[in-house]
């Protein structure tokens, strides 16, 4: 099985680590892929050449992290711009979780059941297909959803869902609702489903919160 995955870019390269690959055989591969690419580059000398590197559901270690940006450091063209999980980390959870109306549930919600919550929710259950969560604020999905997640019931329009919509029947934010099915992207841990400042339900990642939503950027701190 392949360790590394690259894929070129407009602005350089992604990298891909494949997330159940053991360590030392990725930087195995990334140490060739480097020596290869370093011999094929084909820009001027003066050009810095850009990787994004995403670890798909793994989380680095600092250590591991520091061992990629020596191994780049050997060359001097070569700058890795992000280091990319899709899942928040632990520390950002908790961050959430810390504020005075954020909620933590543990429920499994079944087909026909439906669950509501004053403010925001931490979710680390189970939504089965036909369940609903309803929350007045946000709503942060640790746990599945395969039924239907609604945030900012009634009408709060700055509420966010965050988390992986992958199997998710249906969003709702305010008044505005999303059907998975029909959307041609991909979702994963570090997804957001806002409403947009042309008030319709969009979607795009916890990257891009600061832009999104700067002062619960600020509250949760780097996601």
């Amino acid at each position: 099985m392949q360790d590394v995955i690259l894929k070129g870019r407009q602005d350089g390269y992604q990298i891909t680590l494949k997330q159940d690959s053991a360590i030392s055989g990725i930087m195995t591969e990334l140490t060739d892929l480097f020596v290869r690419l370093n011999q094929e580059k084909k820009v001027p000398d003066n050009k810095i050449i850009n990787f994004t590197i995403k670890t798909e559901n793994r989380l680095l270690t600092e250590k591991q992290q520091q061992q990629i940006y020596a191994l780049i450091e050997q060359y001097p063209q070569f700058q890795v711009t992000t280091i990319e999980a899709s899942v928040m980390t632990h520390q950002a959870a908790q961050n959430w979780k810390q504020q005075d109306n954020v909620h933590l549930n543990r429920a499994i919600i079944r087909s026909g059941q439906e669950v509501d919550v004053e403010g925001d929710v931490l979710f680390i259950g189970q939504i089965h297909n036909g369940g609903i969560l309803k929350a007045t604020g946000s709503i942060f999905l640790l746990g599945v959803c395969e039924g239907v997640v609604q945030a900012g019931f009634p009408d709060n329009e700055d509420a966010l869902i965050v988390g992986d919509l992958t199997d998710a029947f249906q969003v709702r934010i305010s008044g505005s609702v999303g059907i998975i099915a029909d959307e041609e992207r991909h979702f994963d841990g570090r997804s957001v489903a806002y409403i947009n400042d042309l008030h319709l339900l969009d979607y795009s990642t916890l990257d891009n919160l600061k832009a999104i939503r700067p002062r619960l950027y600020n509250k949760i701190g780097e996601a």
